[in-house]
């Protein structure tokens, strides 16, 4: 049986886990076509249709459909399924959100804040395929967040040698797609100077050391750039580039000093976690006035810069890695940047660009919108929210691995762990079960086990 024809069956299976074909109840709309149409539905509209009957709610419950489901927004032109999400000031218990759409209309939304089990002040470190990376400031744990579906991961432990004194001077958030792991670099400073780095993957129990960050510390913080399976930063430092912590192990920022006397972007692969150097623009006759901002813009790096001091510079890298494809995007003349913000700003960060070639961006006190098209720049009315992070509302959730990786972890005695378990998870054991056993194995579980543990299974849902 062909690829094509195996991934059709399995479709069909999804949408009638009885056998009974929604088809031979409804000819007129075909299997195929029902999962095209419910992938391109928003998040809302799938929940309240899980309702609508057994193959359907099977369907949108399926980890297949939720990745075909978040590959279709994110590659869809329009803005209809994008969210900014930041922490409200003073409310830790609370994460708040805006829908991009409007922002393009020039008729910003009030927030909308959801309530969430934060106990104290907490950060949000990135935001990646539908989840949020959240950072707990006083206790040093992160948990995942999916709003879309309300649903919450578990704590990670807590950094190493965290305390009151310490703080994240660098960190970055993304998705390993060669392991199928989402993955977090952090940095951590104190008052000395002192730093160490560490990696931890989601579904794990620990925190992995590595050699340390080249950059000097910071007293703010510094969040990477996901694109492409790798981290990104600026380094807005002056100093010397430690390259031996670099060639000693895997990591990865930005910074405008290299080995090679040319601006480089330091990038760090979350699969194979090492180095290399993206070389930046270096346009002819330009002369860099302000630190490099870094964004993304339609899946691409990108980079900008006060140029000259007359112009703001914004170039897209087309191919991430390959220098030569970076393009400019745009260039803003200050004078305009002036008489829309009222202010000469010292950062510029792109946040999102739209269908209609209109960029939304943003300054520490402004959002502001420039059009490609007819280089228009209109100043966005309403109140600013610090550190956004641009969302696509998703089905994704990590409880299938969380769940029995933690529980596994913890207890020697495997059989004693499985008994503790709930009809709940057992009915999602059953469900994920292939996710299960590869997450297993991968803790050195042997088959005999696994088929002891599937035997209870069944048994319990008997």
């Amino acid at each position: 049986m062909g690829e094509e024809e195996n991934h059709t069956t399995q479709r069909q299976r999804h949408l009638s886990p009885t056998g009974d074909s929604l088809l031979h109840r409804q000819p007129f709309l075909p299997d195929e076509l029902v999962f095209e149409i419910l992938s391109r539905l928003p998040v809302k509209t799938l929940l309240q249709y899980k309702c609508v009957c057994k193959s359907w709610k099977a369907l949108i419950s399926d980890p297949q459909f939720a990745q075909t489901h978040l590959w279709n927004l994110i590659v869809d032109p329009t803005i209809n399924h994008q969210r900014f999400f930041y922490s409200p000031e003073s409310k830790p218990c609370k994460i708040a959100s805006i829908p991009v759409k409007p922002l393009f209309q020039n008729l910003p939304e009030p927030p909308k804040e959801i309530e969430f089990s934060m106990e104290h002040k907490y950060r949000i470190l990135g935001s990646c395929n539908g989840l949020l990376c959240l950072f707990s400031v006083k206790e040093g744990y992160v948990t995942l967040l999916n709003p879309s579906i309300e649903w919450k991961s578990k704590k990670s432990p807590t950094l190493d040698c965290y305390d009151d004194h310490k703080w994240i001077t660098y960190d970055g958030f993304g998705y390993d797609h060669v392991h199928d792991k989402y993955k977090l670099l952090a940095v951590v400073a104190n008052e000395f100077g002192g730093k160490l780095t560490q990696i931890h993957t989601f579904g794990e129990n620990s925190w992995t050391t590595i050699p340390n960050f080249p950059f000097p510390v910071g007293s703010v913080s510094c969040s990477g750039s996901f694109v492409s399976g790798t981290l990104n930063w600026v380094d807005y430092l002056s100093g010397p580039l430690n390259w031996v912590d670099i060639l000693s192990g895997p990591l990865n920022w930005v910074d405008n000093r290299c080995s090679s006397n040319r601006d480089v972007i330091l990038s760090f692969d979350l699969s194979n976690e090492t180095y290399k150097e993206v070389l930046l623009p270096e346009p002819d006759g330009v002369n860099v006035r302000s630190n490099r901002v870094l964004g993304v813009l339609s899946n691409c790096l990108c980079v900008c810069f006060d140029s000259n001091n007359t112009h703001w510079d914004f170039w897209l890298m087309k191919k991430y890695g390959v220098a030569e494809s970076w393009t400019r995007l745009m260039m803003i003349p200050l004078d305009k940047i002036l008489q829309c913000l009222q202010f000469r700003p010292s950062f510029i960060q792109p946040l999102f660009m739209s269908e209609n070639s209109s960029v939304l961006l943003r300054t520490y006190t402004k959002f502001f919108l420039y059009n490609l098209n007819n280089g228009r720049l209109d100043c966005l009315p309403g109140s600013y929210v610090f550190d956004p992070h641009i969302y696509h509302e998703s089905l994704v959730v990590m409880c299938l691995i969380l769940i029995f990786i933690t529980r596994v972890s913890y207890h020697q005695n495997f059989e004693y762990t499985f008994e503790e378990w709930s009809l709940q998870e057992w009915i999602l054991f059953r469900f994920y079960f292939r996710s299960v056993l590869a997450a297993l194995n991968q803790l050195g579980y042997t088959s005999i086990r696994l088929e002891i543990i599937m035997n209870i299974a069944i048994y319990r849902l008997e």
